[in-house]
């Protein structure tokens, strides 16, 4: 089967929780999002440049310099990856088996990308929070300016209240009662105009049910955490053919992208 036939013959996962989400059905989920014209076309921000979004069970920021239509591509074919592994296996409990699927379908749509080789975190000691021990994760592969601007997102999201739909939309992809998947990249131009990007995947195991589970504190008794990490370069050639495919499955199914407004 051909990269196109089995990316045109996948079925995407439907959150029915987060269409409540969505003021109109003509508009995003985050009032900075709107439709460029026909439902074939990516979203984009209004006036500005997209900085960092939750999309879907990830938190992905941007450097600047790349500009709206690549944004879009890049939110859009993780986005679809996402609830294409969604569909076929569920996240939080064969989380190997969702990010062995997540990955083969990335690839068919023109990421260069490697298996996720996960590690347990252990004998860590005293208290730590998610996000930055993921960041530490992130340190071993991502740029400065990568860095910079990840920081940035997850510093505005923790800032959020709690009805804010960025907050709800990671809430309900990113976590359930005991476990979470998720996943934070960074995105950059490479000095050969590749888009590049840093990403890490995570997903943990606890003891009991915390609200904003990456943010607040864990003993090292309290949960298991498991990380990876890795570059990866779009073939935006190859993307190009699976572009509109999977635009009208996402906007046909309602796509979770909520903006972050950084400052």
């Amino acid at each position: 089967m051909s990269n196109l036939s089995f990316i045109e013959t996948l079925e995407l996962a439907n959150d029915e929780r987060l269409h409540m989400l969505r003021p109109t059905a003509s508009r995003g989920i985050d009032s900075g999002m709107i439709r460029k014209g026909p439902q074939t076309m990516a979203p984009v921000v209004a006036d500005q440049p997209i900085r960092a979004a939750v999309n879907g069970n990830s938190i992905i920021s941007f450097v600047a310099g790349v500009n709206q239509d690549e944004a879009s591509d890049v939110l859009y074919s993780t986005q679809f990856a996402q609830r294409a592994a969604d569909k076929k296996y569920d996240k939080f409990t064969a989380m190997e088996d969702w990010y062995g699927f997540y990955t083969e379908v990335l690839t068919s749509l023109g990421w260069v990308t490697e298996a996720l080789a996960f590690t347990k975190h252990q004998n860590l000691s005293g208290t730590y929070t998610l996000d930055k021990s993921a960041l530490d994760v992130l340190m071993t592969i991502a740029t400065g300016n990568q860095l910079a601007i990840l920081v940035k997102a997850l510093t505005t999201l923790k800032g959020l209240a709690d009805g804010e739909g960025a907050i709800k939309i990671f809430d309900l992809q990113a976590m359930t009662k005991l476990s979470g998947n998720c996943q934070l990249g960074s995105v950059q131009r490479a000095d050969n105009g590749v888009l590049s990007m840093a990403l890490g995947a995570f997903y943990f195991h606890s003891n009991d049910h915390r609200e904003r589970a990456l943010f607040v504190r864990w003993g090292n008794q309290d949960i298991q955490f498991w990380s990876a990490a890795q570059k990866m370069t779009l073939n935006t050639a190859l993307y190009a053919r699976h572009r509109a495919v999977v635009t009208e499955k996402l906007v046909r199914a309602d796509d979770y992208i909520a903006t972050l407004e950084i400052a």
